[in-house]
């Protein structure tokens, strides 16, 4: 059966806009992907700098629902010579404060996770804050997220930094020798912000010193170290 006149043309054609279209539309899909995994030229991520990046790591120290392991003979309430029941009343007593403290850990746990669910609002506010370079406000979140949670070495450095971008390089310096001094002695943030503000202070002692001890205490951050104290020469911090 021959095909009437035009048929071929008019089929090539169309299968030729099919193929257009479908080229097309796989090309928009390559460029998407491209963009949702970073490779777009337009999407690069600039390099990191330890004097603009707050720190977004997650600060909460959950305690955990601890479960007091006690004596078997005391939770059965049994003597363990012949089986029965033990009616002393020095166990019963026993038996009575490891429930009270077990009670009283878990109550513990639940107030540290609600004071931590709200340190985690006023870090949050900080740091979008810090990022609009509104430090003065950043400064007062990351404060009240400490009256609920003292023990972050995060916030106190976030704080610190913050505290350094508006040239108060010395309070700066205390929210870094709290967190080497209580909380984690080998920071490396708390190092080099500490290093940092000494050497905007003209103390070259105490910058050297604090270098010198963010290298022993992070024997593997050396290039990280020093990517710090090349980008600090050009820095206006």
């Amino acid at each position: 059966m021959n095909n009437p006149p035009g048929f071929d043309e008019d089929f090539l054609e169309f299968e030729s806009k099919v193929n257009q279209v479908m080229k097309l539309l796989e090309d928009i899909n390559n460029a998407n992907k491209k963009e949702d995994d970073g490779s777009s030229p337009s999407k690069k991520a600039a390099p990191k700098n330890i004097f603009d990046e707050i720190d977004e790591n997650n600060f909460i120290v959950t305690v955990k629902e601890s479960r007091t392991v006690l004596n078997r003979s005391i939770l059965e309430n049994e003597d363990e010579s012949d089986g029965k029941k033990n009616d002393n009343p020095n166990v019963m007593d026993k038996f009575t404060f490891m429930q009270q403290f077990e009670k009283d850990a878990d109550e513990r746990a639940k107030a540290r996770r609600e004071r931590e669910r709200i340190a985690q609002h006023f870090r949050t506010l900080g740091n979008e804050a810090f990022r609009k370079q509104n430090y003065e406000k950043a400064i007062n979140m990351y404060t009240k997220a400490m009256e609920h949670i003292r023990d972050s070495p995060i916030l106190y450095n976030n704080r610190a930094l913050a505290y350094m971008k508006l040239k108060n390089y010395k309070r700066g310096i205390m929210d870094c020798d709290y967190v080497l001094n209580k909380l984690e002695e080998k920071n490396i943030r708390s190092w080099l912000y500490r290093a940092a503000a000494y050497k905007r202070l003209g103390d070259e002692k105490n910058f050297e010193t604090s270098i010198k001890l963010a290298r022993k205490n992070n024997p593997k951050k050396g290039d990280f170290i020093d990517d710090f104290l090349e980008k600090f020469k050009t820095e206006s911090i």
